[in-house]
């Protein structure tokens, strides 16, 4: 078993969004304007109907779901696009400060989109706004086991009605992004992935698997991500055979996207979300 590795330099940098300090009682959703419903899946992914939402009081946009047995597995944080037809849907994987409301609101922009975009907590509750905290956590993540919640979010998705044959992609962000990819080369249904200033993988072997297209962002000042390692993963996805859009911002570091914080870069931010709103309306709507 593997430990998550995010560049601590680059995470050091970062901004935190929510107040909440980690807790094992932390509630992802609870914190939401719009009403929340909290659905356990006992014994795996349950689809839940129009009607079993409605009953439940899920009549807003966003959801709280649980992911695999109800004495396991992890939840989920589920935002909706209007309407009850077929939808494509996103997996969003949150940064080293767990599921707060920065990555909740990627979710919900997502939806906005038309996607149902569900984002697992892949820290069991936890999430902190402090670095020292942040990094203990992330040492903490095991890829077998976030794979394993990974796969839990994609097994719902294919589990409801609106998504049951949709093509699923993925996205993340610092810690997230290093996943996006290990996802996608873990699931080769994977139809999109997309990843944020997360750690590359250079092993040529292990990038053949890759069937999805792939986009990665980053920083060109980041410091934990420089321009010499992004350039030994393009070199590597070269040799691997696999064409993918690998873009650098001038004058951003890490976490350019993280609106509200020092490190937000609003034009490299907008420009970076437009290209991946085009990379899934192509692969998930085309």
């Amino acid at each position: 078993m593997r430990p998550i590795v995010v560049p601590l330099l680059a995470a050091l940098t970062l901004g935190a969004w929510s107040p909440a300090i980690a807790s094992g009682g932390h509630s992802c959703g609870a914190d939401d304007a719009s009403p929340v419903a909290v659905l356990a899946a006992a014994g795996g992914p349950a689809a839940y109907t129009a009607a079993a939402l409605q009953a439940l009081g899920a009549t807003a946009d966003t959801l709280r779901v649980h992911l695999g047995p109800a004495e396991a597995g992890t939840d989920a944080f589920v935002a909706l696009p209007a309407g009850t037809k077929a939808a494509p849907a996103v997996i969003v994987i949150h940064e080293w400060w767990g599921l707060n409301d920065q990555i909740r609101d990627i979710a919900r922009r997502l939806a906005r989109q038309g996607y149902v975009a569900i984002a697992p907590d892949l820290y069991h509750g936890k999430v902190t706004d402090d670095p020292e905290t942040a990094h203990v956590l992330v040492r903490g993540i095991e890829e077998d086991k976030a794979l394993a919640d990974l796969d839990g979010a994609a097994s719902w998705l294919r589990a409801q009605s609106r998504t049951a044959k949709s093509p699923i992609g993925v996205v993340g962000f610092c810690m997230g992004g290093g996943l996006s990819l290990l996802f996608a080369l873990h699931d080769s249904t994977v139809a999109a992935a997309v990843m944020f200033y997360g750690s590359p993988e250079t092993d040529t072997l292990k990038l053949a698997a890759l069937k999805a297209p792939l986009q990665g962002h980053f920083g060109a000042d980041d410091q934990g991500i420089p321009p010499a390692r992004v350039d030994e993963f393009k070199t590597a996805l070269k040799s691997a055979g696999k064409s993918a859009e690998i873009y650098e911002y001038a004058g951003a570091g890490h976490a350019f996207m993280h609106e509200g914080k020092p490190s937000y870069r609003p034009d490299a931010a907008k420009q970076a979300w437009a290209r991946m709103l085009a990379l899934f309306q192509k692969h998930l709507k085309g």
